[in-house]
């Protein structure tokens, strides 16, 4: 009983560091985190991801996207904020999209991002590489293409997507993926399949 108080306990502190850090950046709006000349964006506290020179800032997009979690077949419902870049030069433009999800409900968590790693700034990421055609149904990554479409971006027929992930706790996720025309065969999964999730210990939730 004494290590299930103490797990509900730093469960709590958790949750009450999330709820301090978004109060922290309560101020600043998310679409305004980038300020065009900056080299770097925080997308969570200290965690920041490298801009490049090059890239025009067109915008943020923010919805609610569903996951999938493991052992239920009820959805969590997940923010997504994302900041839209796009490069353009002869021919097609490619795409840069920095995001941060934040779990809206306390029962579900983010399953440990397994796979090759990498370091940017520091940090250990996740890195992955797919494809995605521009006339995809995918409604998130819809949602990014149009963006661009609309800021007068030439789209290319298909996108090799570089995704660079990472868990800062296992509430939240933080992520970069570089668009660039050209293809490649395994198909970019969608969130829910990217990023599965499982169901904290009811057990644990009883002391809480």
């Amino acid at each position: 009983m004494c290590k299930r108080i103490l797990q509900a306990g730093v469960l709590d502190f958790m949750a009450l560091a999330i709820v301090a850090v978004l109060a922290g950046c309560a101020g600043t709006r998310f679409a305004d985190l980038y300020q065009p000349g900056d080299a770097e964006v925080a997308l969570w506290g200290s965690e920041t991801i490298p801009v490049e020179p090059g890239w025009r800032y067109i915008g943020a997009e923010q919805f609610n996207v569903r996951g999938e979690t493991r052992d239920t077949s009820l959805p969590p419902i997940d923010l997504i904020q994302t900041l839209v870049f796009v490069r353009e030069g002869e021919g097609p433009a490619s795409i840069l999209l920095l995001s941060r999800v934040v779990k809206t409900g306390d029962q579900e968590v983010f399953v440990f991002l397994g796979g090759y790693k990498t370091e940017l700034n520091g940090r250990t990421f996740r890195e992955s590489l797919y494809g995605l055609p521009s006339e995809t149904t995918d409604p998130e990554y819809r949602r990014y293409l149009a963006r661009a479409s609309a800021a007068g971006a030439e789209l290319a027929p298909i996108y090799r997507v570089k995704v660079l992930d990472r868990l800062p706790v296992d509430t939240v996720m933080i992520r970069a993926m570089e668009l660039t025309p050209g293809k490649i065969t395994s198909s970019l999964p969608p969130y829910g399949k990217l990023y599965p999730q499982e169901r904290l210990d009811p057990l644990f939730r009883d002391f809480r």
